[in-house]
């Protein structure tokens, strides 16, 4: 990340208070702006502030939108996906393990993008 460039994220976990936790973390990482926290993908979709440079996704098993489309979607307007494998409900799609970043942990993604 080039000097003094502030990354925008996009966060999406449909766990209500997770979100929030994590919302509030990121909030207190300087070089960071987080723009969405969605707890649906239409949420994400419709906010004006999507794409955002990077978005982080939970997947909860029981979502009906699948991990995959997510990505998918994420990718096709050009935003950075990390993905957290941690509990990861379902398997990848082939193509997708490309189009994302897999990390174990929320602070292994943040780390991540301060890199």
């Amino acid at each position: 990340m080039p000097q003094g460039r502030v990354t925008t994220v996009g966060l999406f976990d449909a766990d209500a208070d997770v979100l929030a936790a994590k919302s509030e973390a990121l909030r207190a990482v300087p070089e960071l702006e987080l723009q969405i926290a969605a707890a649906s993908l239409g949420q994400m979709l419709t906010s004006p502030a999507f794409p955002t440079d990077v978005v982080i996704i939970q997947q909860r098993s029981g979502e009906r939108v699948s991990i995959n489309y997510k990505i998918r979607v994420c990718r096709l307007a050009d935003a950075a996906v990390i993905v957290i494998a941690d509990g990861l409900a379902g398997p990848l799609a082939d193509d997708v393990g490309l189009l994302m970043t897999p990390v174990q942990s929320f602070d292994e993604a943040v780390a991540l993008i301060r890199a």
